[in-house]
């Protein structure tokens, strides 16, 4: 998508295998992957935790790690919300929403 080509079949098809090879070199020394793209959100992130934290309740600096986000089998699981939690949500959003000044 980045590259502009919507079917990635017709991309592999117009390239040779020294121009996919290359690519693929470049992506080792650039990386522009969406994984390229959380890091340097969590770096940011980072960045601002350890201007503010409280260095006595947190005496070492924030690793990056704690800022990445995480799919898949490093995800934290989320338990299910039951129809009385999401009725209670909704109910708050309906107050705040028909809330006065």
């Amino acid at each position: 998508m980045k590259l502009g080509y919507a079917n990635v079949d017709r991309m592999l098809r117009s390239i040779s295998i020294t121009q996919f090879y290359e690519w693929l070199t470049y992506a080792e020394l650039e990386p522009f992957d969406e994984v390229r793209a959380d890091y340097r959100a969590a770096s940011i992130v980072q960045m601002i935790a350890n201007m503010n934290r409280d260095s006595k309740r947190h005496p070492k600096p924030f690793p990056i790690t704690e800022f990445v986000l995480k799919f898949g089998v490093g995800a934290p699981k989320k338990e299910r919300q039951t129809w009385q939690q999401q009725k209670a949500i909704a109910k708050m959003m309906v107050d705040l929403y028909n809330a006065k000044d």
